[in-house]
């Protein structure tokens, strides 16, 4: 079957919500990821129940699945920030069941955080942290999917297969962002091989570093060979998960840049690599 393509709000941080959901739809995506991050206008901190409700109708009425969304949680908060990490988190669980309306699962992905320890000296320390999480998942009828980063030090396809193995909890999988392995040196193919039987859902951006940081670029403007990675995720028989444009703070919010047109390239890139793999 042919992917599906998607776009996140996360790229859309200066578009209102509802105009959001327009722009991606008459673009051509078929599926949508809502970020609630602190900065986003879908914050739970500033975006009411009733809001959440209206924005629902609208993505339905639009022809969408229920979205997944982009949960930017500290999961290693410590322990002075760490009730209030959970009152926000919960706001954010309580959030997405509110928006979600089919019976595909409630799916919020997010990186370990800010405050996450280095990773030989406290993997320990991340995957506790990252099981309480899930448990709290479980009792809001969500599933968290982990992102591995570039430029931190839990950013390879080993790292993440190992919390998988370690943790093997029904509410806690993998958000399979290719950009961030391939930024860190890991092969398109080597990546998906070992973390597509735990992930849930798929990302795409692309990048480099140089001198040592990371500067990301959209999908289709890097290096990232887009049907190699259709190619593995159809090998490893997730080609049912929507594959995600993600596009960076870096290029969003810079002087000039346009929502429109960076939706439109995105699209153009990934629909091109799609009907080139047939």
């Amino acid at each position: 079957m042919a992917f599906k393509l998607g776009y996140s709000t996360y790229a859309l941080q200066m578009v209102d919500p509802f105009e959001a959901v327009d722009l991606i739809s008459d673009t051509g995506y078929e599926a949508i990821e809502i970020c609630m991050g602190e900065a986003w206008p879908t914050s739970p901190l500033k975006f009411s129940a009733s809001q959440q409700r209206e924005l629902a109708s609208k993505i339905k009425d639009s022809g969408f699945d229920s979205p997944i969304f982009f949960g930017g949680i500290d999961v290693c908060a410590p322990h002075a920030e760490r009730m209030q990490m959970f009152d926000l988190t919960k706001q954010k669980f309580q959030m997405a069941n509110e928006i979600h309306f089919d019976d595909s699962p409630v799916l919020i992905t997010t990186t370990a955080g800010h405050s996450a320890p280095p990773w030989d000296s406290g993997k320990e320390q991340i995957r506790d942290a990252f099981v309480s999480l899930a448990d709290m998942a479980a009792e809001n009828n969500a599933i968290i999917a982990i992102e591995p980063h570039a430029g931190t030090d839990f950013e390879t396809p080993e790292k993440a297969a190992w919390m998988m193995a370690q943790t093997r909890h029904p509410n806690l999988k993998l958000d399979l962002d290719i950009s961030h392995f391939f930024v860190e040196g890991s092969e398109v193919r080597h990546s998906v091989n070992l973390t597509a039987p735990d992930a849930v859902m798929v990302h795409i951006k692309d990048g480099e570093k140089v001198d040592g940081k990371v500067q990301y670029c959209l999908p289709g403007d890097g290096n990232i060979d887009i049907v190699e990675f259709l190619s593995s995720l159809r090998d490893n028989a997730v080609e049912t998960l929507p594959v995600f444009a993600e596009v960076s703070v870096q290029q969003s919010l810079a002087e000039g840049y346009s929502p429109e047109e960076t939706a439109k390239f995105c699209f153009t890139a990934l629909d091109s690599a799609r009907k080139s793999l047939g």
